[in-house]
């Protein structure tokens, strides 16, 4: 392979979520860490500065679950390996994630040796083999006294023969040192204080309270290095790595706030751009949560009471909300949420953005408020809807309504996924005029036309239009369309209406996909001429959609677009239907922006005026 692909299939392989580094090459790994460098700065500065230094100095990497804390690990080893320089002085030895064997300083040693004899497995077999074999005999007197006092020994003879300095990586110390015996980690500091051969490069998932108590082993041993949420320019950086799309500051940033910065979090999303799907990536949250709800849990039970009935509040709100926002939920006095909330920021739970009476408040890490979104009510939908959220910011209307298809699929079949998508209908336009054209005759709950829809012809017409609007192939939705309802072999009247018109609808939007606005609008107008007098709800909604749809593809053309919005105002100005209002409150909107243009303020503050009249005590979110 050239050095070209190599670096080609590097590039495609999958970042890890949860165990980085594991059957990777140092090449791979170097090539996916894309963030953290200031942190691998520090970190590679204070083991050169160790190389010729009587005593070392310790590093301890402090991050909550999901920050990065193994991959920064993982990038120090293989830059410990690759670089001439620090691989002449120092040696990785990487312990497992969670030292599961680890009770006492004796097991420490030993697992030393284990993974010692891993690290140098190929560059120097013969002192591998022979460290398994001290390994396996020293297993073998676990009775003796004098074991920890051999197992030491061993470790820093084989430090001697390989002419290196030993990088011990162990993570979770924070659990590490409840499992051990009481003297451990006064022991471990006698060694790492006078043992200029061992230094340890450790994580932990919080700043832990023996490192802050003088009369602790651990207090002032460390250099601590903390990993921050990614910032705005990070988050760029790893999702073009991870989906291969090279996006923008202001595109990312609802990606930011979704995650919280979390890298972990940010891959799994970032694996959903590449693969859209709802109930893939609803999985992989749910199989997150369920690995970490012991941790989640001993979190929100170590909060004093008060607090942590303030810091709930954050996480079920999810989005950065004002204090009197987080009071209600709470249902507390401002004065007492407004203290604590100091206080959850000072702990780091909490993060607060903006300054004076705009500050917002948000969990520093989104995991929780997913976490609490499952726990509290099995509630996927909320889920749901504001990954929406993020979609209708992130993506744009093309890109919506390309990925749309599969999107509606999947919540044909679930439940959850079907709620989520109705209830950010509910609160976005933006959303609305995407994803319910495709989802008003699949989404009605059980019905008639559901039932229709999930047999024969209809089935399969759904599901085809649904897969070519995901692949992107607008010309297959028109020649499926125009071959289905040609064909002498289908009773149309075997079709539920909703379904017909929804099927030339979107073949108007794939002509209009493809810049044949011409075809496009022949097509509205005949969705139009063949569903136009139905009284059906679900047909009038679509019949309204198909209006404006025709007008917001004539605004290159005033008069035509301004006309189109005039009939649909005609035609659906009594409806009392909400996704019927919202479209009238966008059509006179668009109709005064339109009027605008063309220089006609009068008619363009009329517009705007009776968008005022009509709406303006409406209380839907979406027209406010």
């Amino acid at each position: 392979m050239t050095q070209a692909g190599a670096v080609s299939d590097i590039a495609n392989r999958p970042v890890r979520k949860f165990n980085p580094g594991t059957f990777q090459c140092d090449e791979e790994i170097i090539g996916q860490f894309v963030v953290r460098n200031r942190e691998l700065g520090i970190v590679l500065e204070v083991l050169r500065g160790n190389i010729d230094s009587p005593s070392c100095q310790h590093i301890l990497v402090v991050a909550p679950r999901g920050r990065g804390k193994t991959m920064l690990l993982a990038r120090a080893a293989a830059e410990l390996r690759t670089d001439d320089t620090l691989s002449g002085h120092l040696l990785p030895v990487r312990f497992m994630e969670e030292s599961q064997e680890i009770f006492n300083l004796a097991d420490f040693w030993l697992e030393t040796l284990f993974h010692l004899a891993r690290e140098i497995a190929t560059q120097d077999p013969e002192l591998a083999r022979e460290l398994r074999e001290t390994h396996a005999a020293l297993s073998d007197r676990w009775r003796e006294q004098a074991l920890e006092e051999h197992a030491h020994a061993a470790v820093l003879q084989a430090a001697d023969r390989l002419g290196r300095k030993l990088v011990l990586m162990v993570e979770n110390m924070q659990s590490l040192g409840e499992n051990v015996d009481e003297d451990f980690g006064w022991k471990l500091r006698g060694v790492l204080q006078s043992e200029p051969q061992i230094m340890l490069l450790a994580t932990a998932t919080s700043r832990f309270e023996g490192l802050d108590d003088a009369e602790q082993p651990f207090f002032e041993l460390f250099r601590i290095v903390g990993l921050e949420p990614l910032t705005t320019k990070e988050c760029c950086c790893l999702w073009q790595v991870v989906s291969g799309d090279r996006v923008r500051g202001h595109q990312i940033r609802p990606l930011q706030i979704l995650t919280g910065g979390s890298p972990r979090l940010l891959v799994i999303v970032a694996g959903f751009a590449r693969h859209r799907s709802l109930r893939q990536l609803m999985e992989e949250l749910v199989t997150l949560i369920d690995e970490h709800t012991e941790y989640f849990r001993g979190h929100l039970e170590a909060l004093p009471k008060t607090e942590r009935r303030i810091y709930v509040s954050v996480i079920d709100l999810w989005q950065p909300s004002k204090p009197r926002e987080i009071a209600a939920r709470a249902r507390m006095d401002i004065r007492v949420v407004s203290t604590m909330l100091g206080r959850l920021v000072d702990r780091g739970a909490v993060i607060v953005e903006g300054s004076g009476r705009k500050r917002l408040y948000a969990a520093a890490e989104r995991l929780y408020c997913i976490y609490y979104k499952l726990r509290r009510e099995r509630d996927e939908a909320a889920v749901v809807r504001n990954l929406i959220h993020f979609m209708a910011v992130f993506y744009s209307e093309a890109e919506l309504c390309e990925m749309s298809g599969k999107l509606i699929a999947e919540g044909v079949r679930s439940p959850a996924i079907r709620k989520g998508i109705e209830w950010a209908i509910a609160e976005m336009p933006q959303v609305d005029s995407v994803f319910s054209i495709m989802a008003r005759p699949s989404m009605e709950g059980p019905s008639d036309q559901t039932a229709a829809i999930n047999n024969g012809w209809a089935e399969q017409l759904f599901q085809k239009i649904a897969a070519a609007f995901e692949a992107g192939t607008f010309e297959k939705i028109i020649e499926m369309v125009d071959k289905v309802f040609a064909s002498q072999s289908v009773n149309w009247s075997l079709m539920p209406p909703p379904l017909i018109a929804w099927a030339f609808l979107m073949k108007a939007v794939a002509h209009e996909a493809l810049g044949d606005s011409e075809a496009a609008i022949a097509t509205f107008d005949e969705v139009i001429e063949r569903f136009g007098a139905s009284e059906a709800p679900e047909i009038q909604v679509l019949v309204a959609r198909t209006l404006f749809h025709k007008g917001a593809t004539q605004l290159g053309e005033p008069e035509a677009a301004i006309a189109a919005f005039d009939e649909m105002i005609e035609r659906c100005g009594a409806s009392e239907a909400l996704e019927i209002q919202v479209l009238m409150a966008k059509a006179l909107f668009y109709k005064g922006v339109t009027r605008e243009d063309l220089g006609d303020f009068e008619a363009a503050i009329a517009a705007f005026d009776e968008v005022i009249e009509r709406f303006g005590a409406s209380e839907a979110p979406e027209i406010q």
